[in-house]
């Protein structure tokens, strides 16, 4: 079975900065899931483990690296 890493704060990045349609035909979960979670309808938290970690990985190959340099 393929593991991965479900990151609540990239879901709720990607949700904010990315079209419904774009997540769902990335990821592969239904429109409507999406929709219900881009609105609020739906909880983060209720999501369940697989679409979770499906959107995790949509978000960390779409969304723009960010690059911090301290000193």
């Amino acid at each position: 079975m393929k593991q991965g890493i479900a990151d609540i704060k990239i879901i709720k990045e990607i949700l904010e900065k990315s079209t419904a349609n774009a997540i769902a035909s990335g990821t592969g979960i239904n429109l409507s899931t999406v929709k219900k979670l881009k609105s609020g309808e739906r909880a983060v938290e209720k999501l369940n483990l697989a679409d979770a970690i499906k959107i995790t990985e949509f978000g960390m190959k779409n969304m723009p690296t960010k690059i911090e340099i301290w000193k």
